[in-house]
């Protein structure tokens, strides 16, 4: 029968203890740190509730500001709807200036530029739309890109329209808005006697449109009419 060594126990104890004494070591030295520095840990204490108050006043001051927002939005809906467009316009510049940043700017910026452009004031419009319409990527900036694309055409830009209706037509994944947006540019083509270009706009309308659609008729006679004009 084999005998044991006397001191292979001691030695495994010895393994099993080194890991609690190297924990307890240091434990002894973060309590001595703590206690060395604890003017540091205070100043960091201090600081981190101040940060957390931060945060929970801006989300309670986000969450007054828009509600307030929609409130007022609302008020100016009620002007254009018992027919004072002056009033809301009047009111739409004061609750930009207020409300700029909140989750109702976007909204108030579009109602604002089609009540500049219903008033023939394309610049102001152009001012208003910009922000959210030159180079749109959601819903809304879609809208306003629709606005600030005619607010250009009334201002007499029609390049700088072309440009906006193209944009919506690249970015935009809805079908409707991609028609409409290439049409509207093809027709600013035509008017600004580039028959050609506008024809190739067209082309991309039909390429888009299925076979019983009732519009393909008026494309593919516009697409003639051009055609015959540019003597393709």
């Amino acid at each position: 029968m084999a005998k044991r060594h006397p001191g292979a126990s001691r030695t495994r104890q010895s393994q099993r203890d080194e890991p609690d004494d190297a924990f307890i070591a240091r434990v002894l030295g973060l309590g001595k740190w703590a206690q060395s520095n604890q003017q540091v840990i205070t100043v960091l204490g201090v600081l981190l509730v101040i940060a957390v108050a931060g945060i929970v006043y801006y989300g309670n001051y986000r969450r007054s500001q828009n509600e307030q927002a929609a409130q007022q939005l609302e008020n100016v809906y009620q002007s254009v709807a018992i027919s004072d467009p002056q009033g809301a316009r009047d009111q739409l510049v004061m609750f930009l200036e207020r409300f700029s940043g909140s989750a109702y700017e976007a909204e108030g910026r579009l109602l604002l530029g089609e009540l500049y452009l219903e008033a023939n004031q394309p610049q102001q419009a152009l001012a208003v739309l910009e922000p959210i319409g030159d180079r749109p990527s959601e819903p809304i900036e879609f809208q306003a890109a629709q606005l600030l694309a005619k607010a250009y055409e009334q201002d007499q830009r029609p390049q700088d329209a072309e440009r906006i209706y193209l944009g919506i037509a690249d970015r935009s994944e809805l079908e409707f808005q991609i028609v409409d947006a290439l049409a509207a540019a093809a027709r600013i083509r035509a008017e600004s006697q580039n028959p050609m270009g506008a024809v190739a706009l067209y082309e991309r309308v039909l390429a888009r449109l299925e076979a019983d659609d009732p519009r393909r008729g008026l494309f593919e006679m516009r697409i003639a009419e051009l055609s015959a004009q540019a003597n393709i």
